[in-house]
């Protein structure tokens, strides 16, 4: 009975993380290119890309007044708000090659060369 009393996060704690862990920094004493600072990737638009889906993952699950949080704690950007689920255009589904042939078309059979009557059947 406990158990339903007490309030669920629906955040992950290790999105929580990576959002404070993940930061920047210059290389080159300050003048360099910017990376992160825990994992040394490129820092780009949205931060490296684990703090990129950490930030996705963010807004997708946290509450309003959450997000307001983070974003005046300095976690969050406005930009991160943008995020999209997903980022491939297009339905999400993998797109199958298509037939080298036309579908009526039957490609022909490799052993009908040899001229067997029992396997070009």
């Amino acid at each position: 009975m406990a158990l339903l009393s007490v309030p669920v996060d629906p955040v992950p704690a290790w999105v929580k993380i990576d959002l404070q862990l993940h930061r920047p920094y210059r290389t080159f004493f300050g003048f360099g290119h910017l990376r992160c600072e825990w994992c040394g990737e490129a820092w780009g638009r949205h931060g490296c890309p684990a703090r990129e889906s950490a930030a996705r993952l963010f807004v997708y699950t946290a509450r309003p007044p959450a997000i307001e949080a983070a974003l005046l704690g300095g976690d969050l950007t406005p930009i991160d708000l943008r995020l999209r689920r997903g980022a491939r255009s297009g339905t999400g589904r993998h797109r199958r090659k298509p037939r080298p042939y036309p579908p009526d078309h039957q490609p022909p059979n490799p052993l009908a060369a040899f001229h067997f009557p029992a396997v070009t059947a």
